[in-house]
């Protein structure tokens, strides 16, 4: 096992390095563009990680950090939220290097990355190719995968977004997510059709104004589907009745 350890971690070593000359931008590890509280929030979630036994661990972008406007919608025990806004896998895996998972030991981590990578140049982003995005993600789950060796990884597919060029490129990363799956360690989890109407498309209804961040029933969705993936894995929960 330990051998296999070291294995695994020379093998990302020598992927990253491979990235860092010329691979996309979406593995190279870099800060968060936000600086004005994006330190401060690090620093605190690496206190919140010291304090506690932690169980579950998610991460994500703003979508998954927002999960704090809404405390009543789901209810874990010992739950890390290593969700930040304007999050893209290169900022995961700087968070990553800079000690976000350190010294824990939770059985399960959720991973909710790739909206911000959509965003349209006139966003203050620069848009990025499905490939890159996907490969981008590979690269965080491999780097948890060397950090956490005995967590479950459940890697979650891009929620909807309204129909046009965006949601185009969402699907075309949805549809290589699998791939990451061995069913063993890391799974897939695509729980999209919760935020679909009946015609196939995004249900406004569950989504704020934005049509990208969810609202509080879009957040009830999200929990009422969590919760056989936490139960199957002996979480402690509370779910309010729906």
């Amino acid at each position: 096992m330990k051998t296999r350890f070291i294995l695994i971690t020379l093998l990302l070593g020598l992927a990253f390095s491979g990235f860092a000359g010329d691979g996309p931008s979406t593995v190279i590890p870099v800060p968060s563009r936000l600086k004005k509280f994006m330190p401060k929030l690090h620093e605190e979630k690496l206190a919140e990680a010291k304090a506690g036994n932690i169980d579950v661990v998610m991460i994500g972008d703003s979508i998954t950090h927002a999960w704090s406007r809404h405390p009543d919608a789901l209810k874990v025990a010992n739950l890390l939220n290593l969700g930040f806004p304007g999050d893209r896998t290169q900022n995961v895996l700087w968070r990553l290097q800079h000690g976000a998972v350190d010294g824990i030991s939770p059985r399960l981590v959720t991973l909710l990355i790739g909206t911000n990578h959509m965003h349209q140049q006139k966003k203050g982003y620069t848009p990025d190719k499905p490939e890159d995005i996907f490969t981008g993600i590979q690269a965080v789950v491999a780097d948890l995968r060397t950090r956490l060796p005995d967590a479950k990884i459940l890697v979650f597919s891009v929620f909807p977004r309204k129909p046009g060029e965006e949601s185009d490129r969402v699907n075309a990363v949805n549809s290589m997510l699998p791939q990451l799956a061995d069913d063993k360690h890391v799974f897939h989890g695509d729980i999209n059709h919760v935020f679909l109407d009946v015609k196939g498309t995004q249900d406004t209804t569950l989504y704020r104004r934005d049509r990208l961040h969810l609202n509080a029933a879009g957040y009830a969705a999200w929990a009422k589907a969590l919760v056989p993936i936490l139960q199957k894995e002996g979480m402690g929960i509370n779910v309010p009745s729906q």
